[in-house]
């Protein structure tokens, strides 16, 4: 069985999307996959938390984004996560450090959330996997 590794840094909603797309799929065709949230990217995973905008480059297509999103044409990043979780292997994990800078407990952690893992539990991790990324 394949595995894929994401590294997420940022909170930004295309950013999400991205991860959450790349998560679907793989775990749909039977891959496991492994997502690490530090940083700003760690902000995502608090309860109530919306996305903060999307990356520059695409500042244009924000509003398109967002529309497709709030009307249902597109599923939100966080439900793209749990179907991911329904469908096969994913395992979700939170920065330790990062929690520990920004202050967030754990009990502040979306539910879809396996662990809190530091930075090298997670390169060991992705170090097995066959595809790992930074999204």
């Amino acid at each position: 069985m394949a595995s894929l590794a994401l590294l997420i840094p940022t909170e930004k909603l295309d950013r999400l999307h991205i991860a959450a797309n790349l998560t679907a799929a793989a775990a749909s065709m039977g891959w496991s996959v492994h997502l690490f949230f530090t940083f700003w990217g760690l902000l995502a995973l608090v309860k109530g938390r919306e996305p903060s905008g999307i990356t520059g480059d695409y500042m244009a297509y924000e509003s398109s984004l967002k529309k497709a999103v709030e009307s249902g044409v597109m599923p939100r990043w966080a439900d793209l996560i749990r179907q991911a979780k329904q469908l096969g292997d994913v395992k979700i994990y939170a920065c330790s450090a990062t929690m520990n800078l920004l202050s967030i407990d754990r009990d502040q952690l979306e539910d879809f959330v396996d662990d809190v893992v530091g930075a090298a539990t997670f390169l060991s991790i992705a170090e097995k996997s066959d595809v790992s990324l930074v999204v």
